[in-house]
């Protein structure tokens, strides 16, 4: 269960949760995000999203450019 072992992750950390994915729920999602160790901690839900991204991998992979960009220029 990520929720137990993301306490331990001290390092920046990036969330992004599908809405529509039916393994990991949205409850599921934010509790990961709650117990996150690191001070820097990111957490975007995409509305409509499937598991896989399926249809919204470019605005996922925007997601991560940024942040990335924000963090390690």
């Amino acid at each position: 269960r990520l929720a137990d072992t993301l306490p331990h992750v001290k390092v920046p950390t990036l969330i992004v949760h599908p809405t529509a994915d039916t393994e990991i729920r949205l409850h599921q999602a934010r509790e990961i995000r709650d117990r996150s160790g690191s001070d820097d901690v990111s957490y975007h839900e995409m509305k409509g999203a499937p598991h896989y991204l399926e249809g919204h991998r470019p605005e996922a992979m925007a997601l991560v450019v940024d942040w990335l960009r924000a963090r390690f220029r």
